[in-house]
């Protein structure tokens, strides 16, 4: 028996992991369809999944994805082509996520609050759409931890150059792709590098390091891409708590984002006495003040992250303070709070759940769902160039170039667009204004197959794609049936 207990005591953990995918598969709650997953994500599968299969890789004309695509390289080793492994794979680095912010808060406040919050966060619609979309902010929260502890343990080690500083380096290069509120880390490390030097020989090193991996990473990578600046912030705290597709603004549920919104901001408040103390708190906080600028889902994942945490145990000692008299006046309001938000998370999943049952899709996979359609016929010649190349190859499966650049010249912009059939954008996007301008001077060269909420497809006459040979093989081979 206490064997028994001593194992489930070790593994518990996995164990957790383990129930937490098969429920979520099992519920549907994860897509396993190439819809709704984040470009970057897309981009990084498509590479990890074309080397192993000893192929030419897509970072040819895509350019280098983020480096979250180093790992997805057991993915892509073992599972080639698996859309189910690379879920399982964003839902273990999520758990990974949420059992390092267990640790913490199990550390700054109790273990009552880090299991309270830890499982609001487990089940809320902010995780479970940037799980089913693999996108950054679980990676992100899972690198602010993990960050944490490779600087305490390279302050620890003697060696200035050893593997501890190495492998802090690497972790820095590989956030500092994912987003620019992921800056925070080597941010937040450098000032408490200056603030409390562990010598100075070796405070030099790291900024000194710092500085040169940024810059690299940045360089190799040419910045960030697909993000937009000076959005509403209270938008992806409602979109993010809201379980349902979006298709416009109409559809958004403000209040949930408004009441997240002000409460974050009074948690902060609350909390800077705490934060001055604590380094990954720090990481959060420098984070969303960048996010501030250009939020948008994973950043507003971040901020509900620290909400559930913090305000939890910032609510049991609310709670404890106005009544000690026993243990439901002590933790009544805690029970009730948790139980309401809990109830509100599960229905928002449910919505999550339903619009995967029912096949309902975004506006722009119902783009690339019309896309896949058109590749569908191997009698034709196709080749697209479109506005989101790494989910548009990732569904067809097809060759898939990004947008040509707008060129004034009629036939400049003609011989441009020869080498694909078709074309996928959205042309009331301000950024690609000038390619609409240029492509609607074309006149007949071209014609618009589809107009979608989420943009167009535009197909090129008299272009130079031919088919491949192996179409042309199965096409001799019908002749001959």
């Amino acid at each position: 028996m206490n064997e028994a207990k001593e194992l489930l005591e070790k593994y518990w953990g996995y164990l957790a992991l383990l129930i937490w995918i098969a429920v979520a598969v099992a519920l549907d709650l994860v897509r396993l369809n190439p819809f709704a997953i984040d470009e970057e994500a897309a981009k990084g599968l498509l590479l990890t999944w074309t080397v192993s299969d000893n192929i030419v890789n897509p970072i040819v004309v895509f350019g280098l994805p983020d480096f979250r695509a180093l790992l997805y390289i057991p993915v892509g080793t073992y599972w080639p082509g698996s859309l189910l492994a690379a879920k399982i794979l964003s839902l273990t680095i999520a758990f990974i996520a949420v059992s390092l912010l267990y640790k913490w808060a199990k550390r700054t406040s109790s273990q009552e609050t880090a299991l309270i919050a830890s499982a609001l966060l487990l089940v809320s619609p902010a995780l479970i759409t940037q799980v089913d979309s693999m996108s950054a902010g679980p990676y992100i929260i899972m690198g602010f931890a993990l960050g944490v502890w490779l600087d305490n343990a390279y302050r620890k080690n003697e060696k200035y150059f050893g593997g501890w500083y190495f492998s802090q380096m690497l972790w820095v290069a590989i956030l500092s792709t994912l987003h620019p509120i992921a800056l925070a880390y080597p941010l937040v490390i450098a000032w408490n590098w200056y603030k409390n030097p562990h010598a100075t020989k070796k405070s030099r090193h790291m900024f000194v390091g710092l500085f040169i991996t940024i810059t690299f990473a940045l360089l190799l990578r040419m910045g960030w891409h697909n993000f937009e600046a000076f959005q509403n912030p209270i938008e992806f705290f409602a979109t993010s708590l809201q379980g349902a597709i979006i298709w416009s603004e109409a559809d958004i549920s403000w209040w949930p984002g408004i009441i997240a919104a002000l409460l974050l901001a009074l948690v902060i408040m609350i909390d800077l006495k705490n934060i001055s103390k604590d380094v990954l708190s720090q990481m959060i906080i420098v984070c969303l003040a960048l996010g501030i600028i250009m939020p948008d889902s994973s950043w507003a994942f971040i901020g509900i992250t620290f909400l559930i945490y913090r305000g939890t145990h910032h609510l049991i000692q609310y709670n404890q303070s106005k009544n000690k008299q026993s243990t439901l006046g002590q933790r009544g309001v805690v029970f009730a709070i948790a139980f309401i938000v809990c109830a509100f998370f599960m229905l928002q999943d449910k919505y999550h759940v339903l619009t995967i049952k029912h096949a309902i899709l975004a506006p722009e996979d119902e783009l690339i769902q019309s896309l896949m359609a058109i590749a569908e016929d191997d009698s034709k010649p196709f080749r697209i160039a479109s506005q989101w190349p790494g989910r548009t190859m990732l569904a067809t499966k097809r060759d898939v170039y990004p947008l040509p650049p707008a060129i004034d010249d009629r036939e400049e912009m003609l011989e441009a667009i020869q080498s694909v059939t078709h074309l996928a954008f959205n042309p009331y996007d301000p950024k690609n204004k000038a390619l609409s301008d240029a492509i609607a001077n074309l006149g007949s060269e071209t014609e618009t197959h589809g107009l979608l909420k989420a943009g167009a497809i535009i197909e090129v006459r008299n272009h130079n794609v031919k088919l491949s040979t192996q179409q042309r093989l199965d096409q001799q081979d019908d002749v001959k049936e």
